[in-house]
C-alpha cells in the first residue's frame, strides 16, 4: 500500500439524510490481509457516531456536526488531541477538484461550495483531511477489503437514489482531473427534447432511468394515470405505496405492465455499464446499492442485455459479483482513501 498509514484512521459517510462517522484501526493491514486472500474481510469500526443530517444543510453547521462526531469517536477509543489521525469523508456530490470543493450535490443542496477546505481548518493539522465521492469511496472500499479484494482492475457501479461508479486500474483509484472519474451514472443513453431530465441539469443520463429515484416517481405516475398491475396488489391494493421491489415482484410472476418496464430500462443501463467495460477492460465489476438489491429480476435482465452490447472478448474475463460490505462500504473506503492515498497494490 503507498502512502503512510496510522495506527487509527476515521471514515466520514456524508449523505443527503445521515452522518455516520467511524474509527478504525490498524485498516490498512486489514486491507493488506483481504487482498492477500482474494476474499471479503468483514471490518468492524472500533466506535461509531450516527446522526441525522438535519434539516439546516448550511455548510459551517455540516462541518460543525462532523468535527463534534470526529471528536466524539476518538474520545471514545481514547486518542489524544495531538495524535496524527487521519479524516475521509465520503460525500453525495460532483467534486469540483481534489480538495474537496463541491460541484454539485442535490441531495444537501450545495454548488461550489469549499467543503473540504473549511472541513480541514475546523479539524486542524492534526486531522489530515480526505474529500471523495461517496461511490469512489465504497468502490475503494469493495476494491481494499470486500468483493474486489484479489482483484487489480475494477469497476465498481452503485444502483441507489442515483447511479454513481468507482474505477480502480492496476490497484490506483482513478480519480480524474477534478476527481469525477466513475460518473457512469451520467453517461447518456438518450438524447434530445424528449430525453428524461436529470439532476445534473442535463437529459438522457442512464439515473434519469434507472436511479431508484426516477424509477419511483414513473411507477407512482404511470399507475396514477389508470396502468394496471400486480405491484398494486402486492402492494396491499394502494398504488401509492409501490416501489420497485413490488415491481420486480410483478415482473418475476410475469405481469405485462411490470416485464414492459424491465424489458425497456434493462438495456440502458446495460449500454453504460458495457460501455464502460468496454472502455476500462476490467477483471471484476462490483455492482451493488438499494435499487439493485431490492430488483434481482432487473438486474438479471439487465446483465443479459449486457451479452448483447458488449464484445465477448471484453466481457468474458469479468467478473460481475454483488457488493460485499453493505452500508459500511463508504466509511471503509473513504478511511483508506484519507489513510494511504489512492493505491492498495
Amino acid at each position: 500500500m503507498s502512502g503512510p498509514t496510522h495506527p487509527w484512521v476515521v471514515g466520514v459517510d456524508l449523505g443527503g439524510s445521515n452522518l455516520r462517522v467511524a474509527v478504525y484501526r490498524e485498516l490498512a493491514a486489514a486491507a493488506a490481509t483481504a487482498r492477500a486472500a482474494g476474499a471479503p474481510l468483514a471490518q468492524e469500526p472500533a466506535a461509531v457516531v450516527r446522526r441525522p443530517v438535519g434539516e439546516d444543510r448550511r455548510v459551517d453547521v455540516i462541518v460543525a456536526r462532523i468535527v463534534d462526531a470526529v471528536a466524539e469517536v476518538l474520545g471514545a477509543v481514547g486518542v489524544s488531541r495531538v495524535a496524527v489521525v487521519p479524516v475521509g469523508v465520503g460525500i453525495a456530490a460532483m467534486l469540483a477538484d481534489r480538495r474537496g470543493t463541491v460541484a454539485n450535490s442535490p441531495h444537501l443542496g450545495w454548488r461550489g461550495v469549499g467543503f473540504g477546505p473549511l472541513l480541514s481548518r475546523r479539524l486542524g493539522p492534526a486531522r489530515p483531511v480526505g474529500v471523495y465521492n461517496d461511490v469512489n469511496a465504497i468502490g475503494f472500499g469493495e476494491f481494499g477489503v470486500g468483493a474486489g479484494a484479489g482483484a487489480r482492475d475494477l469497476l465498481c457501479v452503485y444502483v441507489g437514489t442515483g447511479i454513481g461508479g468507482a474505477v480502480v486500474v492496476n490497484g490506483v483509484l482513478a480519480e480524474g482531473a477534478t476527481n469525477c472519474a466513475g460518473e457512469i451514472g451520467h453517461v447518456k443513453v438518450a438524447w434530445g427534447d424528449t430525453a428524461a431530465p436529470c439532476n445534473c441539469g442535463g437529459r438522457g443520463c442512464v439515473e434519469a432511468y434507472v436511479g431508484g429515484a426516477y424509477v419511483l416517481a414513473r411507477i407512482r405516475r404511470e399507475l396514477a394515470a389508470g396502468a394496471r398491475s400486480l405491484a398494486v396488489d402486492l402492494a396491499g391494493g394502494d398504488p401509492a405505496a409501490v416501489h420497485p421491489g413490488h415491481v420486480d415482484a410483478a415482473a418475476a410472476e410475469g405481469d405485462p405492465w411490470a416485464l414492459a418496464l424491465w424489458t425497456e430500462l434493462a438495456p440502458l443501463f446495460a449500454v453504460a455499464l458495457g460501455n464502460a467495460i468496454t472502455l476500462l477492460n476490467p477483471d471484476r465489476v462490483v455492482l451493488g446499492g438499494g435499487m439493485f438489491g431490492r430488483t434481482p429480476t432487473l438486474r438479471d435482465q439487465a446483465l443479459v442485455a449486457l451479452s448483447m452490447v458488449t464484445p465477448p472478448a471484453l466481457l468474458d474475463p469479468v467478473d460481475i459479483v454483488m457488493a460485499a460490505l453493505g452500508d459500511d462500504a463508504g466509511l471503509v473506503g473513504s478511511a483508506l482513501l484519507a489513510d494511504g492515498g489512492v493505491s492498495l497494490i
